[in-house]
């Protein structure tokens, strides 16, 4: 075999080749979008699966809700992924597919102010592994896949969307008499062991979520928040949070943020041994 005619068969292999993968590149984004529906349905299956099992006891067999247990899932203001009514109403600057992810993984230890008259007999649990709940990540997301299939929801909301009237800014207690408010003796070296360990509970129940295990404000809950929760490690920037603003923005809330008001939902106690552990990595526990 000449040497010409090996490089004219090396030529025309590939030539060859160039030619198949051209014909398989361009069926590519059409093998794709097939393999990504598939995958979608997989999805969805699965988390229907999961949904019988874990759901149906409390938000009904086909997302309805059931009175006393759990609010329905699939419904317009909910699914109105256009529209989002009740993620508007809430202040949720996320996607729904964020605020479903949330609710599912991290739970709902306090009822929201929406569902307030409702009656429910328990909390929302975590049921992500990040929270000590049984599900893996890919589970909570087929739990996801599967509430989202219902939009735009079926259901009218459980509760009118009336849109609440504010009522008055509470005035921030003045940094000279800030210590008169706190139900418990601080100096600079703290307000001991006891309280930081009893605000630890709180922290962990209701403000870990958005704020994160180690206070550094990279909770899942954080997620789509139109500012990132506060960072309690960042010395710098306590340093300018005094007293009086970090107890303003725990009772008040703040509802741009995403931030939501807690002065009703625990007690001036509470308000003050959570303050305290927040304030705990950097130490600032009196006014400067």
């Amino acid at each position: 075999m000449s040497v010409q005619f090996k490089i004219l068969i090396g030529i025309l292999f590939t030539v060859a080749t160039i030619v198949v993968l051209v014909i398989y590149g361009i069926g590519e984004d059409a093998r794709m979008a097939r393999y990504q529906k598939n995958f979608a349905a997989r999805s969805v299956q699965a988390g229907a699966e999961y949904f019988e099992t874990y759901c149906i006891t409390c938000h009904g067999e086909k997302g309805e809700g059931i009175a006393g247990k759990g609010p329905a899932l699939n419904r317009t203001d909910l699914l109105d992924l256009k529209g989002t009514p009740y993620l508007k109403l809430i202040n949720w600057n996320g996607t729904t597919a964020d605020f479903i992810r949330n609710t599912i993984a991290a739970g709902r230890p306090q009822f929201s102010k929406y569902y307030e008259n409702e009656n429910y007999q328990q909390h929302m649990p975590t049921w992500s592994q990040d929270y000590g709940g049984p599900l893996r990540p890919d589970q909570i997301d087929a739990l996801v896949s599967y509430v989202l299939n219902w939009a735009p929801g079926e259901n009218p909301p459980t509760v009118p969307l009336v849109t609440p009237t504010p009522g008055p800014t509470a005035t921030p207690i003045p940094p000279g008499e800030i210590l008169k408010a706190i139900p418990f003796p601080v100096t600079e070296a703290g307000p001991g062991d006891a309280v930081l360990a009893a605000g630890k509970t709180i922290y962990t129940k209701n403000c870990q979520a958005c704020h994160g295990p180690e206070l550094k404000g990279d909770g899942p809950g954080a997620a789509g928040t139109a500012k990132p929760p506060r960072n309690f490690t960042d010395c710098t920037a306590m340093q300018q949070f005094d007293l009086a603003m970090h107890h303003d923005a725990v009772v008040n809330g703040r509802p741009a943020n995403g931030m939501p008001a807690w002065g009703k939902k625990l007690s001036d106690l509470e308000i003050w041994q959570v303050i305290m552990y927040e304030r705990s990595p950097c130490q600032v526990y009196v006014p400067k």
